[in-house]
């Protein structure tokens, strides 16, 4: 995996920033939710209707000159598949395609961190190899392969990071639990 390691959110903005497809205030503030959600920068630029997904998927193959790979109308081999935990797949919406020895090459949602990548090759115990896909392609795959696990549980997960990164800490809502406690109290 070598070389892997240039791989970060900070690298591709960089390169958005220079392409002038994206405003710099949508790179910082995709940036900044990435930060406090855990949401995908690549994720949040397409769900805010930034940029394409496509689009962005040219931009990350021609900056970090790595391969591209539809999966659609791939068969992602089972020893490659059962190389990963599902959750682990779901998570990233990672694709794992085929083992040549001790390589395992997979499509990763247009990019991931290197972190990532890396703890992939550990959990399977072998080189990995990414390719640049689509995180919808990858989804509706991954969902092909586990068609027992539950879509409302990624839309929930989603949810649960974005309303985090809204603002609804801890410590706000301490304000409503004692609200709720003083009214308890009245009440008796």
């Amino acid at each position: 995996m070598k070389g892997l390691e240039r791989i970060t959110s900070v690298r591709l903005a960089e390169a958005l920033a220079q392409t002038s497809q994206i405003s710099n205030e949508q790179i910082s503030d995709a940036l900044y939710k990435q930060d406090n959600t855990g949401i995908p920068f690549v994720e949040i630029l397409v769900d805010q209707g930034a940029i394409a997904e496509w689009d962005l998927a040219k931009i990350v193959v021609q900056h970090y000159q790595l391969p591209f790979l539809s999966i659609n109308g791939t068969e992602p081999s089972p020893e490659a598949v059962g190389c990963l935990p599902e959750d682990f797949l779901f998570e990233n919406r990672i694709v794992p395609i085929e083992l040549f020895g001790d390589a395992l090459t997979l499509t990763m949602p247009i990019l991931i961190p290197f972190k990532v990548l890396e703890q992939a090759g550990h959990l399977a115990k072998k080189k990995v190899f990414p390719l640049v896909g689509l995180f919808s392609e990858n989804l509706e795959t991954l969902f092909k392969l586990f068609p027992e696990h539950s879509r409302e549980s990624e839309e929930t997960r989603k949810n649960k990071l974005l309303n985090q990164e809204c603002g609804e800490s801890e410590w706000e809502n301490i304000f409503d639990m004692g609200d709720e406690e003083v009214l308890k109290g009245l009440g008796d």
